[in-house]
């Protein structure tokens, strides 16, 4: 099978490879790829721009896929069922967070494209534990968006503890940005106000708006203190969720947040970073920090797909053939002209 490899830490080493087809032993299931998005950590893990993992490795933790084999004491998967999985291939059982049911945050976990061959190939193996079977009818381009959905929802339901009738401000038009700021919209936040820079106009914006986030603003044109102001009833947010990974993201959070708020950090600052403890301290605020996603963000996000109320395939925008990985991976680091970019590796439907 062909599949994208990051085959050493050397910036930009990586070559579209010919791999054997693994088999699915007890407890595992090879799925056939349809669909699989291209993530920020994706292009940071390009450009070695972190250490966590271990090449040489094939890419790849969103997608979608069909069951092909499933092995031995697999009860809940079948032979072509449509399905995701979770990042986590294998935890060790054992740990504090193991046993308290937090096994995405196990230290010793292997991760599905980080330190496990991923989905960036025509099949992936998975380990059924962390399968979500997806109703027959799912349509696989979009629910390759499930993984930053729980992402989503592990900042916006769980980190955040949305309340119906609570304001909310992300920072950061990405993917996961976007559906964080969707899914505080369908648990009755208002208003919502989803903040970006001058590159998200010209495809980010215009999605966003699509889906039914009316307050876009343009950081770049306007004050994004002053607007929320404006539309908020003179009040700043209750919560305030930064998507950007940046410090910059993380400071604006902060001053769009009233004193007693939450701040939840949902990017990865991959730079030591000063931290704003005067006003901090001053807003009395609660900070939690997004760290891969829980299996109850997990259920979260199924669900959403499952009730479509959003068609969220309008924020795909490019889909290439594997064997176009360097126009795709191009196409995703360009914010002015992509959202979500996707690789189809197995003619996905």
């Amino acid at each position: 099978m062909k599949a994208i490899m990051k085959r050493s830490r050397g910036v930009g080493d990586v070559a579209l490879v010919d791999l054997a087809v693994p088999r699915a032993g007890p407890g595992q299931v090879l799925a056939q790829v349809a669909y699989g998005g291209i993530c920020g950590s994706d292009l940071d893990i390009l450009n070695s721009r972190n250490t966590i993992y271990q090449p040489p490795v094939v890419l790849g933790h969103e997608f979608s896929a069909i069951a092909v084999e499933v092995g031995a004491g697999v009860g809940h998967v079948r032979p072509g069922d449509k399905l995701v999985s979770e990042t986590t291939f294998r935890a060790c059982g054992e740990c504090e967070q193991c046993r308290s049911g937090d096994y995405h945050l196990c230290t010793n976990k292997a991760v599905v494209g980080w330190t496990v061959h991923g989905a960036f190939a025509e099949y992936v193996l998975l380990n059924a534990d962390y399968v979500h079977v997806l109703r027959a009818d799912a349509d696989l381009q979009s629910v390759a968006l499930v993984e930053p959905m729980a992402i989503a929802a592990e900042a916006v339901h769980l980190k955040g503890r949305l309340q119906r009738g609570e304001s909310v401000a992300v920072i950061g038009p990405g993917a996961t940005g976007i559906l964080s700021a969707l899914l505080a919209q369908a648990q009755g936040a208002a208003p919502v106000f989803l903040v970006g820079r001058a590159s998200s106009v010209p495809v980010r914006f215009p999605i966003a708006r699509a889906l039914g986030l009316e307050h876009c603003i343009n950081a770049a044109e306007t004050d994004p203190a002053e607007y929320v102001l404006v539309h908020n009833g003179g009040r700043r947010v209750d919560l305030a969720i930064d998507a950007t990974g940046s410090e910059q993201g993380f400071v604006l959070a902060l001053d769009l947040l009233r004193r007693n708020g939450r701040v939840v950090e949902l990017g990865s600052i991959t730079t030591e970073a000063p931290f704003p403890w005067p006003e901090a301290a001053w807003k009395a605020l609660e900070l939690a920090f997004v760290y891969s996603s829980s299996h109850d963000a997990w259920d979260i996000a199924v669900e959403v797909f499952h009730r479509r109320t959003a068609d969220l395939s309008k924020m795909v925008t490019g889909v290439y053939p594997l064997e176009d990985y360097q126009r795709a991976f191009a196409a995703a680091d360009n914010s002015q002209e992509s959202l979500k970019v996707m690789f189809r590796p197995s003619g996905g439907s």
